[in-house]
């Protein structure tokens, strides 16, 4: 009788001191949640994503399978064509800087080509398990550093993975999209954002780095009493260009930076007033001045893409060709120039010369 008493005593201490050692065993799972998910554009080619993340209980009692891993995993996007690509990402290494994680969260493990991110789970060499307490919980920020090498487009998909012993889980992404995402969280179970990303030269335009060939036109030798006076009518005189067609003038540019844009070529000289006309001065000896206007005219025919100077009125504003006809990455247009002469009572004979300033414009 008294043997029967204390195997029941030592059984109960035993049970009690197993359920205090471990908790997991009456049956509990977790899932971390996002709030207040925020990209912003922070300058110089880089975004800045925020988050709040709260990890709570999704289950417990004695018919629930224990927590098996409750984690996160940011991944970074990477460019397919001139958009954001939903299952590429960039992770030699991960295009981030700047983390800052709750104190009981850090960086765990190692990415590859399988696992193509930064997995956010409980310090140490445990379980990927968060569990709720107030290390789980705060605010996370980090920088993405898209460039021309890594291709990352900039925008951030933040996985949940939690499962418990069961099976019963969530897996989804929160998608941070620029221009979309600024202050709620977009969680769905699939690889498609909840909006079209924009393109990637809309969010991170690609410098033109335009360039122009120096051309020096050099004119016929003309008779001046061949010149008409400015205050006659018609359109001048056609003056020949010495070798115009190895002096044509070209605008080099990158194909990608010109993208959805519109430029217009214009000229920084002054122009004067001569009988009704606006025209440059070309000086020569003894004060004596000739006087002109210009025109390209667009090697490839294009009336549209003509330009006359001196400009009046609105700039022609013209879209750049996106061929690549001059390299893997560059486009290239050129003008025929056309110039047409005038004189007044000041001509003589003798060298006359100006200097043009050509400069370009993107419309606004």
């Amino acid at each position: 009788m008294m043997n029967r008493c204390f195997l029941a005593l030592a059984f109960a201490g035993i049970f009690q001191l197993c359920s205090l050692l471990n908790p997991a065993l009456a049956g509990a799972w977790y899932r971390t949640d996002l709030s207040s998910c925020m990209i912003t554009d922070i300058g110089n080619q880089q975004w800045k994503v925020t988050f709040n993340m709260n990890t709570i209980v999704m289950g417990n009692g004695p018919a629930i399978g224990s927590g098996e891993f409750n984690y996160l995993v940011i991944k970074i996007p990477a460019i397919s064509g001139n958009v954001m690509s939903r299952t590429n990402f960039v992770w030699s290494p991960v295009p981030v800087k700047d983390i800052s994680l709750p104190s009981g969260v850090a960086v765990r493990g190692t990415p590859s080509i399988y696992a193509p991110g930064l997995v956010l789970a409980p310090p140490g060499s445990g379980p990927l398990l968060l569990v709720p307490s107030a290390g789980t919980k705060g605010r996370v920020e980090f920088t993405i550093t898209p460039t021309a090498e890594n291709k990352a487009y900039p925008a951030a998909v933040v996985s949940v993975q939690a499962r418990n012993t069961t099976g019963e889980g969530v897996v989804g992404n929160y998608w941070f999209i620029p221009n979309y995402t600024t202050g709620s969280c977009s969680f769905g179970s699939g690889s498609n954002p909840p909006v079209t990303p924009p393109p990637v030269t809309e969010l991170m335009p690609v410098d033109p780095e335009f360039t122009m060939n120096s051309v020096e036109w050099m004119l016929q030798t003309t008779d001046v009493g061949d010149i008409p006076n400015v205050t006659s009518a018609g359109t001048g005189y056609p003056v020949t260009i010495n070798n115009v067609n190895n002096n044509n003038l070209c605008v080099r540019y990158v194909t990608a930076g010109v993208a959805s844009k519109q430029y217009a070529l214009a000229v920084t000289n002054s122009a004067s007033s001569q009988a009704g006309r606006n025209l440059f001065t070309l000086p020569g000896p003894d004060s004596s001045q000739l006087f002109y206007n210009l025109q390209l005219s667009n090697n490839d025919g294009n009336t549209a893409k003509n330009f006359n100077f001196p400009t009046t009125g609105t700039p022609n504003y013209i879209t750049l060709e996106q061929k690549n006809n001059y390299s893997s990455d560059h486009s290239e247009i050129c003008w025929t120039p056309k110039i047409n002469l005038f004189k007044n009572s000041s001509t003589k004979e003798g060298l006359h010369s100006d200097t043009l300033n050509f400069i370009i414009t993107p419309k606004a």
